[in-house]
């Protein structure tokens, strides 16, 4: 070549036969007996541990089951409750009630399950005593749907219903 070095391969030095042949694996430590775990045992526990098992679990089961039915015996002993509420009637479970009268110079028509006053609708709701709140007068409650019109009709004074309807929360 002209104009350069021309470069010569070296002689690769060869490595002592000790480092090619395998290490040697690292002494083992001698078997001890590790203080964490205990003895070995065998597979089935004294008798006296499993009857004492057994008889804390019975205790606690009649125990839990006595304090039930200690706590549920008055409800159970109670009649069934009477309410002052009318009686459902044969349609819905509401009381059949048919109302069309003159108060306060305005129109109430209606049953249980829809009320009008001056042929705007009153939207009334049936609590679960069997009593009635209306939007009109909706912290008193009143015993029936007539009751509930007649209420709405003192409060609305000279004002009307708004054909809008309830407004939603």
């Amino acid at each position: 070549m002209a104009g350069g070095t021309k470069l010569e391969p070296r002689p690769v030095a060869a490595r002592p036969a000790e480092s090619l042949a395998p290490a040697p694996p690292p002494p083992s430590p001698p078997p001890q007996s590790s203080p964490a775990l205990p003895p070995t045992r065998s597979a089935q526990p004294p008798r006296s541990s499993r009857t004492r098992r057994f008889f804390l679990r019975a205790a606690f089961a009649f125990g839990a089951i006595g304090g039930t039915a200690a706590a549920l015996t008055p409800i159970f002993r109670a009649g069934p409750r009477k309410s002052d509420a009318p009686a459902p009637g044969p349609v819905d479970g509401m009381p059949d009630e048919r109302f069309d009268e003159m108060y306060g110079g305005r129109r109430i028509q209606g049953t249980a399950s829809g009320v009008r006053i001056d042929g705007r609708p009153l939207h009334l709701m049936r609590r679960a005593d069997g009593t009635y709140v209306s939007v009109v007068n909706h912290f008193e409650s009143f015993p029936t749907a007539l009751a509930t019109a007649r209420a709405a009709v003192d409060d609305l004074g000279g004002t009307q219903l708004s054909l809008a309807g309830p407004a939603l929360h």
